[in-house]
């Protein structure tokens, strides 16, 4: 298993769960003096960066990009893929293709879809609204693997989201889907909210796991609440996981500290 954090882009001046401070050079020689193998590179807009640079720096720092974050997408510009307004839907495509392309430049890096997916009860008119996302996301998970790309689908607890709220609903999403570069990510503050066991869950999962988010019960560093991180790297080995643990957590007591006592732990655990 390898190590990361979410890290935002240089079109990302805050991201609410990213970690480091300083400009995107700076935020990256810090991860990789800390021991991190990547980050998760979170952007806005693709047509806003630099790419030669981003993927020099990283380069230079020896960090891999194993996923790009597409939280704020939605966060800051409230796109999502299901959505009963036709242009915001456009446009929602439009961004997340350009997502894709950025991940496939970057060596082709995953795409995560969070919250970017919308959600079902905004569709009131609509008699199937599972299966209009079932065929947005089967879109744009096609036009990802005809590039080389992954799509991480994450589920999120109830209190975010109106669907895909733990690892069986997303299993049952991935087969109506029936794309093969689709797979899960998995976050542990969500699963502890929404899973009735995280280890049988992860171990349910299995293959489909493409991409583990870290954070402990409070979604603080690792080791600042009372999550069982004993049973969860246990079941990941027994699944043969050898992904990412990422950290996407709150930059508490400050982005760098956070940062520091995550891969501190991350190292006890996996060594």
């Amino acid at each position: 298993m390898k190590t990361g954090l979410v890290m935002c882009g240089p079109d990302v001046a805050y991201g609410p769960l990213a970690l480091l401070t300083g400009t995107f050079e700076e935020k990256a020689q810090k991860a990789h003096a800390l021991g991190f193998d990547g980050i998760e590179l979170m952007v806005r807009d693709p047509a806003g960066l630099d790419w030669e640079y981003v993927k020099r720096i990283l380069q230079t720092n020896q960090l891999e990009t194993p996923q790009v974050v597409t939280g704020e997408l939605f966060g800051a510009d409230g796109l999502c893929l299901v959505t009963p307004d036709d242009e915001l839907y456009r446009l929602a495509l439009a961004r997340t293709q350009a997502v894709i392309d950025l991940a496939a430049y970057l060596d082709h890096a995953m795409v995560n879809v969070g919250r970017l997916r919308g959600r079902l009860d905004w569709m009131r008119n609509v008699t199937d609204p599972w299966a209009v996302a079932v065929e947005r996301i089967r879109d744009v998970t096609r036009y990802a693997g005809a590039r080389g790309v992954v799509i991480t689908l994450e589920p999120i607890n109830r209190y975010e989201v109106d669907f895909i709220a733990n690892v069986q609903d997303g299993l049952c999403f991935l087969q109506d889907v029936g794309e093969p570069n689709l797979g899960l990510m998995l976050d542990l503050f969500h699963m502890n909210i929404e899973d009735a066991s995280i280890k049988d869950s992860l171990a349910a999962a299995g293959k489909h796991c493409r991409h583990v988010h870290i954070a402990d019960t409070n979604r603080l560093y690792p080791g600042a609440g009372h999550m069982d991180f004993d049973a969860v790297f246990d079941t990941l080995r027994a699944t043969h996981y050898q992904g990412y643990v990422s950290a996407e957590i709150l930059p508490k007591p400050d982005p760098d500290t956070a940062a520091a006592r995550t891969i501190e732990f991350l190292r006890k655990h996996l060594s």
